[in-house]
């Protein structure tokens, strides 16, 4: 579980953040003129004096507008257009004759460029702009997205343009002709732009590098969160919304503008642009709802089934809504209240992990990071792609969704990483619970033996007794002496001292002192260990089996058997049982972040150390190691939890 004090302002910032970071650009979009200064088109004309070839140009403004017609490659003389429409904007929010215009149709566009001179050859072009179009500059084309038709059914559309210089003719007007084909985005929902031509296509060949790397750097990561997942089926921590996740996380960059026109032949089956956007709305809503589950399985967050049920409902009516609402009627009055009712789950969610922030599991924040990036992501280009942004962000989704797999494929790792450890040190300890066991029996072989013999001195003691009554009343005095030192040979045996109360910790003792005595290292023992004790019997057998037992490998590795020793103290003082073990070594010592490694070797390599560690600090006691190149030392505290406020 996650317990930081510091845990509500992070989810706080993350929450200021998603905010503040998504609508910077439709700020930037709001006082575009007046912070840039670049006029805007009023009554189908537009004054560039003050214009630099080295500008971005957003031709926005009252553009003049002919429905139905083509007036570029079908020109007339002395058509008027039917009314001044505002760019970028729905044509389908507008009337002729007092009735909507529909979602789909074509039309023309047309602005005059006035007192503008560019020196350099020319562009304008609609960036990641989804309906079919054609950009004429003084009859000449420049720009051709899809293929326009009359035709509604010929209508085909891509979100890539083939892009061709123009040069501006100096001290005259220049015409600007966009004539536009739909099947459903109703027009320049998004504003044109006026560039330099070579530096236009400079940074478009950049930003095609860059989505090429970042697409490969996403579907890597996406590899090895399939990689971790099945890694994770050996420790039954498997989550199957994660690889799911990502792959729709794949689907869903393929899907925006950027990628389409790359996947639309080999994988989408040549579908027009416009309409594989409802496959990209199903997509999205999808991946909202799988969202459930992540916050479930990674911040420890349960929804309910009823809640379940509910976003289900709540996203299949959105998204039927979306798909079954005429084109006209959502774009006049839902293409910024639809996209922004999706993101309801999120805003719930928030909620839910933040009042039960407290069940938050270790990386928790790390998850909540990357989500706010997805997040964020996805809120920035709904913006984007309805035209409500004129800074080109069209790697920000890619962007932050690589930063997502990335940090979903770290926490996962970190989290197999985390278990695998659990497991070595579980082995370990299973290990130390196997030897301690066979210490103990050994042990009690030992005593058991012991006793034997007792009882058979015992069952033998009557006749031994009569051989030295006799002996004693005939007077042989030296046979009497002979048979008296030949009995105390035979009835001779280790002794096996009691080291403490407490018969694991004897047994422990017991063991390492005869391991000891066979290695000819002097063992002193000065333990005071109750019968009953508030550490548990597994933690005192880890800490003292383990301390005991890289004592007695420091001493047998010194060449000077008569420079060994080992010592080990055990006594109760001030509500503390305090542990400490003093051996002579070497002087060779392994270390890490400055803390001392076992120097064993075997398959549990220097994890001894840091279970003493673990134990003694989950009962909020500490560990301390001493050198001085000649003898080290390991000193362990355990607080009385009952005496913790004298302590």
């Amino acid at each position: 579980m996650m317990k930081s004090r510091h845990t509500k302002a992070y989810l706080i910032l993350g929450l200021i953040f998603v905010i503040l970071f998504t609508h910077l650009p439709v700020v930037y979009t709001l006082f575009y003129h007046n912070l840039t200064g670049a006029p805007t088109a009023e009554n189908g004309n537009i004054n560039g004096t003050m214009l630099s070839s080295s500008q971005t140009i957003v031709l926005d403004g009252s553009w003049e507008f002919y429905w139905n017609r083509l007036i570029a490659t079908e020109p007339q003389q002395g058509v008027k257009p039917d009314f001044l429409i505002k760019v970028p904007d729905y044509w389908s929010k507008y009337k002729i004759n007092g009735s909507w215009l529909p979602a789909d149709g074509f039309a023309s566009y047309r602005l005059t460029l006035r007192r503008l001179d560019y020196s350099h050859p020319v562009t304008v072009y609609i960036p990641d702009f989804g309906s079919a179009y054609r950009v004429f500059i003084d009859g000449i084309l420049t720009t051709e997205s899809g293929i326009v038709s009359k035709n509604t059914e010929k209508i085909f559309t891509v979100p890539q343009a083939k892009l061709s210089p123009v040069t501006l003719s100096a001290g005259k007007a220049h015409e600007v002709v966009i004539e536009v084909a739909s099947t459903r985005f109703s027009g320049l929902y998004m504003a044109p732009v006026l560039k330099d031509y070579n530096s236009t296509v400079g940074e478009n060949n950049n930003r095609d590098s860059i989505r090429l790397i970042l697409f490969g750097t996403v579907l890597s990561f996406l590899i090895i969160l399939i990689v971790l997942y099945g890694l994770s089926f050996r420790k039954n921590i498997h989550s199957p919304w994660f690889p799911a996740m990502g792959f729709l996380v794949i689907l869903r960059i393929m899907l925006t503008t950027e990628f389409y026109s790359f996947w639309q032949k080999t994988v989408f089956f040549n579908l027009s642009y416009e309409t594989a956007n409802q496959l990209m709305f199903f997509v999205t809503f999808v991946l909202k709802f799988l969202f459930i589950f992540l916050v479930q399985e990674q911040f420890q967050i349960t929804f309910s089934r009823k809640e379940k049920v509910f976003f289900s409902l709540y996203y299949t009516v959105i998204y039927l809504a979306y798909f079954f609402i005429p084109h006209a009627i959502y774009n006049r009055y839902l293409t910024v209240l639809l996209p922004v009712s999706t993101f309801a789950l999120e805003g719930y969610s928030f909620f839910k992990v933040y009042f039960s922030r407290h069940q938050l599991k270790k990386f928790g924040l790390l998850i909540y990071g990357g989500v706010i990036l997805a997040i964020s992501g996805l809120i920035i280009d709904c913006y984007y792609i309805n035209g409500n942004i004129y800074f080109n962000m069209s790697l920000t989704l890619l962007i932050m969704f690589s930063a997502y797999l990335m940090i979903l494929s770290l926490v996962y790792a970190l989290r197999i990483a985390d278990l695998y450890n659990d497991f070595a040190v579980s082995s370990s300890l299973l290990a130390r619970a196997e030897n301690q066991i066979a210490m103990q029996k050994e042990y009690f072989g030992i005593l058991s033996g012991q006793i034997n013999e007792i009882r058979g001195i015992k069952h033998d003691l009557r006749h031994f007794i009569s051989v030295m009554e006799r002996l004693s009343e005939e007077g042989r005095i030296d046979e009497l002496n002979r048979f008296l030192g030949e009995y105390a040979k035979q009835t001779e045996t280790d002794s096996l001292p009691v080291f403490c109360e407490n018969v694991v910790a004897n047994s422990i003792l017991g063991y390492y002192s005869l391991k000891a005595k066979r290695e000819n290292i002097p063992f002193r023992c000065a333990c005071s260990i109750q019968k009953q004790l508030f550490v548990s019997d597994s933690d005192l057998c880890v800490v003292l089996g383990n301390a005991l037992e890289n004592a007695i490998e420091a001493c047998e590795k010194l060449l000077n058997s008569d420079a060994r020793f080992m010592s080990v103290e055990v006594r109760t003082i001030n509500g503390q049982l305090l542990f400490k073990v003093e051996n002579s070594f070497n002087g060779c010592l392994k270390m890490k972040d400055d803390s001392y490694l076992s120097t064993k070797n075997g398959e549990f390599h220097g994890i001894g150390m840091r279970n003493i560690k673990k134990v003694v600090e989950s009962y909020k006691g500490f560990v301390k190691a001493e050198n001085d190149g000649k003898v080290f030392s390991l000193m362990a505290a355990f607080p009385n939890p009952c005496n913790a406020d004298e302590v």
